[in-house]
């Protein structure tokens, strides 16, 4: 492996100011989805935003079907 394959492993550390109640948002959606860590549940939400800003920005829509069969579109930008 060369070094700059080397160097794109690396992580990043990262400090973060959070309100208290975001970071008990946070710990509520690790639990909820049993991710072992924080970075976990932050890289999975990064990954699903980016999804969905690349869906809308392509002319696309992101549609929630509710329980009772209705549906809204959800506006990310």
């Amino acid at each position: 492996m060369n070094t700059i394959a080397k160097d794109a492993q690396k992580p990043i550390r990262l400090s973060l100011d959070l309100k208290p109640a975001i970071k008990d948002q946070l710990d509520d959606l690790q639990k909820r989805i049993g991710a072992p860590t924080l970075v976990e549940v932050i890289r999975k939400s990064l990954a699903l935003y980016e999804l969905f800003v690349e869906h809308e920005k392509s002319g696309g829509k992101v549609i929630l079907e509710n329980p009772d069969g209705s549906r809204e579109r959800l506006k990310i930008l």
